[in-house]
């Protein structure tokens, strides 16, 4: 997989937490979100992390969402500027 690709999920990842979404593993967006979660967290962000059953077997997977503090969003908000390449002097819509 090659780095545009990976920074692509996450950035859409953060997007989704961001916007106060839910993020799981078994979403369509990626094969295999869990790589990518390990990622964030190394950033300093906080993912409030539920296990959920499946609806098509009996497993169960993790929903993830970020905690809702005022400074775990910033960091989110920075880290995903900061994937974007907008500069700290920039300001825009995160979505």
């Amino acid at each position: 997989m090659s780095e545009n690709t990976k920074k692509s999920h996450i950035i859409t990842i953060m997007q989704e937490l961001l916007n106060g979404g839910v993020s799981s593993s078994i979403d369509a967006v990626a094969s295999n979100r869990n790589q990518y979660y390990g990622t964030i967290k190394k950033q300093g962000i906080e993912l409030v992390e539920v296990w959920k059953p499946n609806l098509t077997n009996k497993g169960q997977h993790k929903e993830r969402s970020l905690h809702q503090t005022i400074d775990n969003i910033k960091r989110a908000e920075a880290y995903l500027n900061k994937l974007l390449g907008k500069s700290d002097n920039e300001v825009g819509n995160i979505s």
